[in-house]
């Protein structure tokens, strides 16, 4: 019996791959998944055949392109690398939105483009984009009720959840950490309604101020450390 040789020619044309008899949205699916896990592979799958290229560069896949490939301050890199975060950004990728966010605020001064950025990252979810903009909100809108309101219901989700609120600090450490600090523009309003306040010193790693600590405390102390790390990371920034 003759063997006849596998065709992988798209439409009759030249080296196109079949794909085209899928779904688009079972390609765009699984090139979701690829590059939620590793940006390397959703490339290389990419290089692979010019429909795949196409399909990794919907929307959807960009928003769940993982992050962990680039580094918080997005210098240096190169222009494709700058490009392909810029499409992520514009796709509504949270971390992408949340990197860039906080690289706007505390390192360019570009302050009212960098809350924006923040904000869209915690509308969508982001836990450490809610948890920054609602100290935010906290420390900068000094005395304005309405802000310190929008703030702690902006927060509240996260104490519902005690890890949370340790993942967030671990993290926004981390990412501070990572940047060069130039804005220290951010002060502490304490309203502290409890009296946990001054039970004893706690560090920024720290779990949580006890089942006694009322909401408002709670997030006043939080802001509090917040500032501090703003503010040692702009004094190692600026010794250097």
């Amino acid at each position: 019996m003759k063997r006849t040789k596998p065709n992988n020619k798209v439409g009759g044309g030249g080296g196109g791959c079949n794909v085209k008899s899928l779904p688009k949205d079972l390609l765009t699916d699984v090139l979701s998944r690829v590059a939620s896990s590793s940006v390397t592979n959703l490339f290389n799958v990419e290089r692979s055949c010019k429909d795949l290229l196409e399909v990794g560069n919907d929307d959807y896949v960009l928003q769940h392109a993982c992050m962990d490939s680039f580094p918080v301050a997005p210098w240096p890199i190169s222009d494709k690398a700058s490009s392909f975060l810029r499409r992520c950004r514009e796709s509504g990728n949270d971390e992408a939105l949340f990197r860039q966010g906080m690289f706007e605020y505390f390192t360019l001064l570009e302050t009212e483009a960098g809350l924006e950025l923040l904000q869209r990252a915690a509308q969508n979810g982001h836990m450490e984009a809610t948890y920054v903009c609602g100290i935010l909100l906290l420390s900068l809108f000094c005395g304005d009720n309405r802000q310190r309101r929008q703030g702690l219901k902006l927060l509240a989700c996260l104490r519902r959840q005690p890890l949370k609120v340790e993942e967030c600090r671990k993290r926004v450490k981390l990412v501070v950490s990572s940047l060069w600090i130039h804005n220290n523009n951010i002060n502490v309003f304490i309203t502290s309604t409890c009296n946990c306040w001054n039970t004893r010193s706690r560090g920024w790693e720290e779990d949580d101020y006890g089942d006694t600590c009322s909401e408002s405390c709670f997030w006043d102390r939080e802001t509090s450390l917040f500032c501090n790390l703003i503010r040692t990371n702009l004094y190692l920034a600026d010794d250097k």
